[in-house]
């Protein structure tokens, strides 16, 4: 109980300082910044539920990411549907896509799953950038319209994009909250720990699996709308850049996989080194972000392979037994 009280304390801190935040960091570099700290914070969550959670580690993130982006993306330019219906229809949509690419891929397991997501990935760019109803290798651009809510787009500033983000943030943490104390969050933590066993204690593996697929995909796929309304463009060269999915990777695990807070604190220390490392080197820093990534996660795992998380919980462990010798003496 003591612990859960910890946690929600620390989320809700978390949240009180992300609202305020943008009322301190006005210049648009800043809040573009922001932007992709929580987009990425929920992008580093949905991998959590399928990798942290259930065991299955995709460096394919990428493919349902760009699904999410053209679907929306479609959907406004070619049928003139709401942005909003497109954010709930990607979601959806990726869903289903992940749970049927899901079905012989779930049979998969350690690094030949990783592999057959990082194929998907590619396959799936290689078919946008030959579909020339979707604009082929050149994307297709979205229509700017007045700034608004209804209309997804702001123009004046970013923080309308932010808070959409944040929200969206909310929602997801508060999922895998209730999830991680539900049957089905337990269920996946069996399955990550050893499937065989799992099954034989009455786990359908298979349907599990599925679920922890479609729901990170989905989450994966709204996103991906976000992005896509922010950048008012999307393009198969970027919205299923391979580089994506590794940054999804890296975040959850350098902040710490199997935990709510992990994902945040990974996406809060690595996307401002990396926005920065390109802002002030230009195109002559292109990769050095990832290099810095690579030389984290290198001692990282070395040193603490749970991450920030871990080295958090192991600081608080030792506070912990020095308060009790304290009361003892």
């Amino acid at each position: 109980m003591a612990n859960n009280k910890r946690l929600i304390y620390t989320l809700l801190a978390i949240l009180g300082i992300a609202i305020v935040l943008p009322l301190v960091l006005k210049a648009r570099f800043q809040q573009h910044i922001l932007v992709l700290v929580v987009l990425y914070a929920v992008l580093g969550e949905a991998w959590n539920i399928m990798a942290g959670y259930a065991g299955m580690v995709s460096i394919g993130q990428a493919a349902f990411f760009g699904i999410g982006a053209y679907v929306s993306t479609i959907l406004f330019v070619k049928l003139q549907v709401n942005p909003w219906l497109g954010f709930i229809a990607s979601g959806l949509i990726t869903a289903v896509f992940a749970t049927v690419v899901g079905l012989p891929f779930s049979r998969l397991r350690g690094r030949y799953f990783a592999i057959g997501t990082i194929a998907l990935g590619q396959m799936i760019k290689v078919v946008f950038e030959n579909w020339p109803w979707v604009g082929g290798a050149t994307g297709m651009i979205i229509d700017m319209k007045k700034g608004s809510f209804w209309n997804f787009q702001f123009h004046a500033s970013k923080t309308g994009y932010y808070y959409i983000a944040l929200g969206m943030l909310v929602l997801v943490v508060a999922y895998i909250y209730i999830m991680e104390r539900s049957k089905m969050g337990f269920y996946f933590k069996a399955i990550r720990e050893n499937e065989d066993v799992a099954t034989g204690l009455g786990v359908n593996k298979t349907k599990y699996k599925l679920l922890a697929i479609a729901i990170s995909a989905g989450i994966t796929g709204m996103c991906g709308t976000i992005l896509a309304q922010y950048q008012l463009y999307v393009e198969p060269a970027y919205m299923f850049d391979h580089t994506i999915s590794v940054t999804i990777a890296l975040i959850a695990v350098f902040g710490g996989s199997g935990n709510i807070i992990g994902p945040i604190l990974g996406s809060a220390i690595l996307m401002p080194i990396s926005e920065l490392t390109r802002a002030w080197m230009g195109s002559s820093g292109s990769g050095i972000d990832l290099m810095i990534y690579g030389i984290f996660i290198v001692l990282m795992c070395v040193f603490e392979p749970d991450g920030l998380m871990g080295i958090a919980c192991k600081a608080g462990r030792r506070l912990e037994a020095r308060r009790e010798k304290e009361v003892a003496a």
